[in-house]
């Protein structure tokens, strides 16, 4: 979630409620384990050669960098007081950072490693006997992705645009839901 929200709900005993994961979480979990099965489903077949172990080695650190900024991008959005898995009205939209980029910017993030994900099977693909299916998952997994978040963006987008109608109808005037400042956009 992109706002800066209040205080976690709390329940009866003044605690505050329970940790769950986001259903977006789940999502990119889900992606990520079928990513992670076609690997090692892949990873078995293939001569482990000093080449293929580089490809899938500098594969994985882009990964891992994308990992990384997904946390760092909640976290930020943690210091300003939202809390992506709780979803309460907020006091104020976040449009600075990279929000000012993207309105989605860790959604975009999970795009980059689906792409990364199925770039490095199909190159490491490549050193291996060719199995179609798993080879045609690999390519559909991004394309996939997109179309199920861009259904969650929609309702994130609904209800940020129904808690803050004139900011957020400025905001997506002036960003792109996935990635990039539009034409005309103030600074």
């Amino acid at each position: 979630s992109r706002e800066a929200m209040a205080e976690p709900p709390a329940n009866q005993a003044g605690k505050s409620a329970p940790f769950r994961f986001a259903p977006t979480f789940k999502i990119d979990l889900v992606f990520s384990v079928a990513y992670v099965v076609l690997f090692i489903h892949l990873w078995g077949r293939l001569n482990h050669s000093v080449l293929v172990c580089w490809i899938a080695a500098s594969f994985g650190f882009a990964l891992a960098l994308c990992y990384a900024g997904k946390v760092y991008i909640i976290e930020s959005l943690s210091w300003r007081g939202g809390d992506a898995r709780h979803y309460v009205v907020s006091s104020g939209l976040v449009t600075d950072g990279l929000y000012a980029y993207s309105r989605n910017p860790t959604y975009f993030l999970t795009l980059v490693q689906c792409v990364l994900w199925t770039t490095m099977l199909v190159v490491l693909q490549m050193f291996a006997p060719l199995e179609p299916l798993p080879f045609i998952a690999s390519i559909l997994a991004p394309a996939l992705f997109f179309v199920v978040m861009d259904r969650v963006i929609d309702r994130e987008d609904a209800a940020l645009s129904a808690a803050h109608p004139e900011a957020f109808e400025a905001y997506a005037k002036s960003v792109g839901r996935w990635f990039g400042r539009r034409r005309g956009a103030r600074s």
